[in-house]
């Protein structure tokens, strides 16, 4: 049997030291699932955000309105969304889709703050901070303080709200 040595042991410890403090300082990506949803205009807009820590990293909304519901007509919705896709078409990290139906549209989104310019998103007014500062990440706090002032509730586990 091999005999350890102090300088082996000191190693030992410390690679062990390493990974551990390693592992404590790695936050993982949390997800936060908030709604806004209104039985009555027949409308339902579902975010799923990804963070680490209070740093954003993606966003994603699934929006189901009805026509009757919004006040608006198909082709109406349909211009309207054409022109957004036009204005965003070049924006790096930002993706959109809409799935027209007969009495409502279902529209995606996914803007993924890792790989978007995060002035890009100031110009474009896809984010709501202020133009004249400088910002190198999106607060997660600051997004999630924002929607619910707006009216949107937090949903546990991602079991949203069904329409009516």
């Amino acid at each position: 049997m091999k005999k350890l040595n102090w300088k082996s042991i000191l190693l030992s410890f410390v690679a062990i030291f390493s990974l551990l403090l390693l592992g404590a300082c790695g936050k993982s990506v949390e997800k936060t699932y908030i709604q806004s949803i209104n039985q009555d205009r027949k409308s339902d807009v579902r975010i799923t955000i990804e963070h680490q820590g209070d740093k954003l990293i993606s966003t994603d909304s699934v929006s189901t309105v009805y026509y009757k519901g919004a006040g608006v007509s198909k082709d109406e919705i349909k211009n309207l969304i054409a022109s957004y896709d036009e204005e965003f078409k070049d924006v790096k990290g930002y993706s959109h889709s809409a799935e027209y139906k007969d009495e409502y549209f279902v529209e995606k989104t996914t803007i993924d703050y890792t790989k978007a310019d995060l002035k890009v998103l100031q110009e474009k007014k896809l984010i709501t901070e202020q133009k004249s500062s400088k910002i190198d990440y999106i607060s997660y706090e600051s997004i999630l303080k924002s929607f619910k002032s707006i009216g949107f509730k937090e949903v546990k586990n991602g079991k949203f709200e069904e329409l009516k």
